[in-house]
């Protein structure tokens, strides 16, 4: 069984979590195909941030990487599907050395490939569906690329023999939005690397401890992308609340382009009191979960919640919006706080918890690593991923086309 995964996303060039994903569960999916001599897996990407055009992860899984034409910003949607055209290019001449009993496409960005290939070859299609145009927008698709986005998104979960989501909030979600029935769509949960985040040394949790808390402040954090649906801007607008209960408090923002959140902080008059740093790595973002008092993910609108799983795997105390795919990770007083949306007072009030309820704080991050570990394994994702590609094989061969 030969698989063909097509993902727009692969390191180095990660974007957001969906590439990350894609990162974390190829290594997983490799260790099955070493037991498994019929199983090979070729992911086919974007060579957006260089890296080699061809990369043997092992025997049996290889990284194909293509060159695509520059993305137009003001015209992403026509820009894409013009990279898909080169992806399919590429998948054209690997199927002449190699049939694919499967092809497995990530979101919308190659789901135009996705569509085009199982046509040509008559080869079941499977896709997973990190999120939705319409879920980003709070139901709403307000411009016409939104509408473009929306129309591949349900085309693509149409042509489908099978659809994966990360949570049941996103099952939910494709069956009100595009009317998929529930026995086309598995749910297969992200997982997460607990090792990497638990990684600090001791003296650099001091010095950030000096540096960001030098007069024994309180420290909370926000990490992610920074747009609206991420709800960072509910966060400072609960900070003038949490200040007054607890003065000596700040917040640490991590984020690409989190500068833009100045005005806000300005108009809110925090001072001091946030510290805006940017993008930060990998290993300084475990540091600082290492570091603070709590991570807090305000979100609107969160498909599936990793941000969450690493904070609890880094044994951070989370407060999590009880949106979407977060409310199925993080649970009320077991292993954080949730919170509602859009809501600061309720924010404030999670701080108060945290904060007032130390050790039984600590019972909550104890509970939240023993999840990571057992629920959200890479391995056993993987197993189940494979799973699915097996069945779908076999469909196939006892399915006429």
């Amino acid at each position: 069984m030969r698989i063909l995964l097509i993902s727009w996303e692969y390191p180095p060039f990660v974007v957001g979590g969906m590439g990350k994903h894609v990162a974390e569960l190829l290594p997983a999916l490799a260790a099955i195909a070493k037991t498994q001599e019929n199983l090979y897996i070729d992911v086919l990407t974007t060579r957006s941030a260089g890296g080699a055009t061809v990369e043997q992860v092992s025997d049996q899984v290889t990284i194909y990487r293509t060159d695509i034409p520059p993305i137009d910003p003001s015209d992403l949607f026509n820009s894409v599907v013009e990279g898909n055209r080169t992806l399919e290019t590429r998948a054209r001449r690997l199927a002449e050395v190699h049939s694919y009993d499967a092809i497995h496409v990530h979101d919308w960005l190659t789901a135009r490939a996705g569509i085009t290939l199982k046509h040509e070859w008559k080869t079941p299609l499977l896709v997973t569906i990190h999120a939705t145009e319409r879920g980003r927008h709070q139901s709403h698709l307000p411009n016409v690329m939104s509408h473009q986005i929306n129309q591949l998104e349900w085309e693509v979960c149409y042509e489908a023999w099978h659809i994966i989501v990360c949570s049941g909030y996103m099952s939910g979600e494709l069956r009100g939005y595009f009317n998929i029935p529930l026995d086309k769509i598995s749910v297969i949960p992200n997982g997460i690397d607990p090792l990497p985040l638990q990684s600090c040394a001791p003296e650099e949790v001091k010095r950030l401890r000096n540096r960001y808390a030098p007069h024994g402040e309180r420290l909370l954090f926000f990490v992610g992308r920074i747009t609206p649906e991420k709800g960072l801007q509910v966060l400072l607008r609960a900070m003038p609340l949490i200040a007054s209960r607890h003065a000596n408090t700040r917040l640490l923002i991590a984020g690409k382009n989190s500068e833009q959140m100045k005005p806000l902080v300005e108009e809110l008059k925090l001072g001091r009191r946030v510290e805006i740093l940017g993008f930060v790595s990998d290993q300084q973002r475990n540091c600082l979960y290492a570091t603070v008092d709590a991570a807090i993910f305000p979100s609107l609108y969160e498909p599936f919640g990793i941000v969450a799983l690493e904070a609890m795997a880094a044994g951070c105390s989370v407060i999590a919006s009880d949106v979407g795919g977060l409310s199925e990770v993080v649970h009320h007083r077991i292993n954080g706080l949730t919170v509602m949306a859009n809501n600061p007072p309720s924010i404030a009030w999670a701080v108060d918890q945290i904060f007032n309820e130390p050790t039984q704080a600590e019972q909550w991050r104890t509970q939240a690593r023993n999840e990571v570990v057992t629920l959200y394994d890479w391995g056993k994702i993987a197993v189940r991923t494979v799973e699915l590609y097996r069945t779908v094989h076999y469909d196939r061969l006892n399915t006429a086309w």
